[in-house]
């Protein structure tokens, strides 16, 4: 993580070891850990940013409106495209739990919506543009315990959490750096409606599920959301299950979120808001 310089990714601020352990300090950190017991492994990190993982916020408010998604994903655009081009590092557990936010307050919003099917769901207030919503503003890729420096190469170690993983990795293939835009699609599609993609109590059926790329829109909770996020689950892409796909539930998810071209420009993303 040393050099890694960017507005959406949690800061190395120093590092030091000792005869046993390895030592991050992190940007925000609000106490210093150990790392790892085991000599050259760097597990995770602790970093915490005042409004915590993402994945608390999602619990709290069931779901994101599509402002405040795009808000979400287009800063998490930002670092990933940073690691990849820039760095040549990927992240390989990109999930709600590693995406860490600024929490900002919630300005009541003036006209609520009804909820049609969840009337418990919290209101999230209105969207700032530039600035955010629901008590989220910035937001920073966090925990590299599993991120390697790979650049245009291919890898073939199976880590990261299985319902955010791409295909390749549960089927022991070799894969690259798109790993990462597939889960980032996975983030988007639960940002959207409140639960991943992919999902099973049994973790050989979610793990066939995945391989597969098998998934659905479900209704009530795809029923709102703008007739381009629903364009994937129509016209059956995920179906072959690898990420030579890696932009297409990103993009057709609800590529009324992120321009298409931003995305696949090497020098521009969108600004958040």
């Amino acid at each position: 993580m040393r050099g890694i310089d960017h507005p959406s990714i949690v800061k190395l601020l120093a590092f030091f070891e000792s005869p046993e352990h390895y030592f991050l300090v992190l940007e925000r950190k609000r106490s210093m850990t150990s790392l790892s017991n085991k000599p050259n492994l760097i597990r995770s990190s602790t970093a915490v940013m005042e409004g915590g993982e993402l994945f608390h916020q999602i619990v709290k408010l069931t779901y994101f409106s599509e402002n405040l998604a795009r808000h979400v994903i287009v800063q998490v655009a930002q670092g990933i495209h940073y690691l990849h081009e820039e760095c040549g590092v990927v992240h390989r557990d990109i999930k709600p739990e590693n995406l860490l936010f600024e929490r900002i307050p919630i300005v009541p919003s003036k006209n609520p919506q009804p909820q049609q099917f969840d009337e418990e769901k919290e209101d999230e207030g209105e969207f700032l543009p530039g600035v955010g919503g629901g008590g989220i503003g910035l937001v920073k890729i966090a925990d590299f315990g599993l991120s390697k420096i790979v650049w245009n190469e291919q890898t073939m170690t199976p880590c990261g959490t299985v319902g955010y993983t791409a295909p390749e990795i549960v089927k022991d293939e070799r894969y690259s750096k798109s790993v990462d835009m597939w889960a980032l699609g996975c983030v988007l599609y639960t940002l959207l409606c409140g639960f991943p993609p992919f999902y099973d109590e049994s973790i050989n059926v979610l793990t066939e599920k995945v391989a597969r790329g098998h998934y659905t829109f479900l209704s009530p909770w795809w029923d709102t959301i703008s007739p381009s996020g629903t364009y994937i689950y129509n016209n059956q892409i995920m179906t072959e299950g690898s990420s030579a796909v890696q932009l297409r539930i990103l993009f057709h998810t609800c590529s009324a979120l992120i321009p298409r071209s931003a995305l696949l420009s090497r020098n521009s993303l969108p600004t958040p808001g």
